[in-house]
C-alpha cells in the first residue's frame, strides 16, 4: 500500500496498465472563474454521439444566457446560449472531434443576463422517472466523461433494471484533474443528484468510486454521508489501473459482475454515470438550469500555469489557453481529453464541448513519438494487458491475412479503444488502431476499408 493511500475491498478487472499519473500540475489548483469570458461563443450542433442537432435561432436574432438555442430533432442534444448577446453566424467552424461542422456563433456582450423562461426547480421528494427523462432531455445533457451519449436514454434503458448506480470519479486518464475537483469542491451537489437519480432508477446503492489518494475529496464525501445519515450510499477509494474508468472494467471492480460480450451495464445490474453528468443532472432538477458551463482541466508540460478552469460551453480552447498563461514551450502534442485516450486537436480555435473535460499540451519528452511500428516479438503483453480478453497480435496477423473467418470470432466489438495494447507494446506497433480496422471491416462484411 502506497503511503498516504487508503483502499476499500473491491474486485479486479483482467489486464490494464499503470502510466504515470502526472496530476500534480492541477490537482491542488481549484476550480476557478475564467477572468473574462470570450468575446466569440461557438456552440457546435453536434454536441452528442447521437448526431447534430436542429437551430432554433437565426443570425442577427438576441440570446440571454441558459436559453434554448438547438433543439433535439430526430438526433442531438438540446443546445443553450452560454452567455448573453447576438447570434452573428450559423456556419461551419472547427470541432474537437476533428473536422469542421455547423455552430451557432454568439457576439458576447457580457452583460451576462440569463434567460427567464426555464423550468422551475423539482422537489426531490416527489421526483418520477417521467420527469428526471424529460428535465435531462430539456437540458441536453450527455455523457460528460468523453462519450457524449444521450443522458436521458440511458436513464430510461436503465429504470427498474439495475441495483448499482456507480458515480465515476476515477479519472485514470494521465493529467486530468477537473472531475476529482468537481467531486472534492461540489459534493453536496453531487450526492443530492446522484440518490435523486438512484430512486427513479429503483437502485438499491449507490457507489462513488475514486482514486486512493485522493484522501481529501473522500474524507469530504464521508462527512456529508455521516452527517445524512444515508447508508444506501458509500465512496470506494481505489488503486488506480487504468482503463478502470471504462464501465465495463468499474462495474467489476465494484461488484465483481462481468459484463457479457456484446452487452452493456445494464447486464450487470448496474447504470454508470460520470461525475460530471451527475452534477448537470442535480442542477438540472433542483435549479432549473441547462448545460452551459462545464469543469476542464489545462496542463501538460509546455502550459504557463496549469489550472482546472469552470468555462462555459463553446469557448474556443485558444482562449482557455492564453488564460493560463500560454506556452511556455512549443507543444509537441495537443489533446482534448488524456493520453491514453484523447483526441489530437487540428485547431485551438475548436470550442469546449459538454463532454470536452480537459485541454493537454504535452512536450516531446512527455509522450511515445509517432514512429512506424516495428517487428512483432510475440511477447504477449498487449494480451495480457488487454482489459476485454482480447489477443491484438493475433487480430493483426488475421487482418493482414484478410481471415474474416477468424476476425469474425474474436469479438472485437468489445474494443473500448483504451489503448492499452499500443501503450504496452516495446515495439511501438499501433494496435488499438488494427483492431479498430479489423472490427470496421467485419461490420463491412469484408469490404475494402
Amino acid at each position: 500500500m502506497c503511503r498516504g493511500e487508503v483502499f476499500y475491498m473491491t474486485h479486479s478487472f483482467f489486464g490494464g496498465v499503470y502510466p504515470a499519473t502526472r496530476k500534480d500540475m492541477t490537482r491542488r489548483k481549484p476550480l476557478a472563474r475564467l477572468s473574462r469570458t470570450p468575446m466569440e461563443i461557438v456552440i457546435p450542433l453536434i454536441m452528442c454521439a447521437d448526431g447534430p442537432a436542429t437551430p432554433l435561432v437565426r443570425p442577427g436574432d438576441p440570446v440571454l444566457a441558459s436559453q434554448p438555442i438547438a433543439r433535439r430533432g430526430q438526433t442531438g442534444a438540446a443546445a443553450h446560449a452560454s452567455v448573453s448577446g447576438r447570434v452573428v453566424a450559423i456556419e461551419e467552424r472547427p470541432h474537437p472531434w476533428g473536422g469542421r461542422s455547423p455552430a451557432i456563433v454568439i457576439q458576447n456582450d457580457e452583460r451576462g443576463e440569463r434567460y427567464p423562461g426555464g423550468p422551475p426547480p423539482l422537489d426531490p421528494r416527489q421526483l418520477t422517472l417521467e420527469q428526471l427523462v424529460e428535465r435531462v432531455e430539456w437540458a441536453g445533457i450527455v455523457g460528460m466523461g468523453g462519450g457524449a451519449f444521450p443522458t436521458w436514454e440511458k436513464i430510461a434503458r436503465s429504470a427498474g433494471k439495475v441495483d448499482t448506480l456507480i458515480v465515476n470519479v476515477a479519472e485514470c486518464e494521465p493529467y486530468v484533474t477537473a472531475d476529482y475537483r468537481l467531486l472534492l469542491e461540489r459534493s453536496e451537489h453531487i450526492l443530492r443528484g446522484a440518490q435523486a437519480i438512484a430512486r427513479c432508477l429503483q437502485a438499491e446503492r449507490v457507489v462513488v468510486v475514486t482514486e486512493g489518494d485522493k484522501l481529501n475529496a473522500v474524507e469530504a464525501v464521508e462527512r456529508r454521508l455521516r452527517r445524512s445519515g444515508n447508508g444506501r450510499v458509500q465512496i470506494i477509494p481505489v488503486r488506480t489501473c487504468y482503463p478502470l474508468g471504462a464501465e465495463k472494467q468499474i462495474i467489476q471492480t465494484v461488484t465483481g459482475r462481468e459484463v457479457p460480450p456484446g452487452g452493456g451495464p445494464t447486464d450487470a445490474g448496474c447504470a454508470v454515470f460520470n461525475v460530471a453528468t451527475v452534477f448537470a443532472i442535480q442542477d438540472a432538477l433542483f435549479q432549473g438550469r441547462p448545460v452551459t458551463h462545464r469543469a476542464v482541466t489545462i496542463t501538460g508540460g509546455a502550459v504557463t500555469r496549469p489550472r482546472n478552469l469552470w468555462v462555459p460551453i463553446g469557448t474556443p480552447l485558444r482562449h482557455l489557453l492564453e488564460t493560463c498563461g500560454g506556452l511556455k514551450e512549443e507543444a509537441d502534442l495537443t489533446l482534448t481529453g488524456g493520453p491514453m485516450m484523447g483526441i489530437a486537436l487540428q485547431s485551438l480555435e475548436a470550442p469546449v464541448m459538454k463532454d470536452t473535460n480537459s485541454l493537454v499540451c504535452l512536450t516531446g519528452w512527455e509522450h511515445k513519438p509517432d514512429t512506424p511500428g516495428g517487428v512483432c516479438i510475440r511477447c504477449g503483453k498487449c494480451v495480457g494487458a488487454c482489459p476485454m480478453h482480447l489477443a491484438p497480435t493475433i487480430i493483426r496477423r488475421a487482418l493482414e491475412d484478410r481471415d474474416m473467418e477468424k476476425l469474425s470470432r474474436f469479438h472485437l466489438e468489445d474494443c473500448n479503444a483504451c489503448g492499452c495494447c499500443s501503450f504496452i507494446c516495446p515495439a511501438q506497433i499501433p494496435l488499438v488502431e488494427t483492431v479498430t480496422q479489423a472490427a470496421n471491416l467485419v461490420k463491412k462484411g469484408g469490404g475494402a476499408l
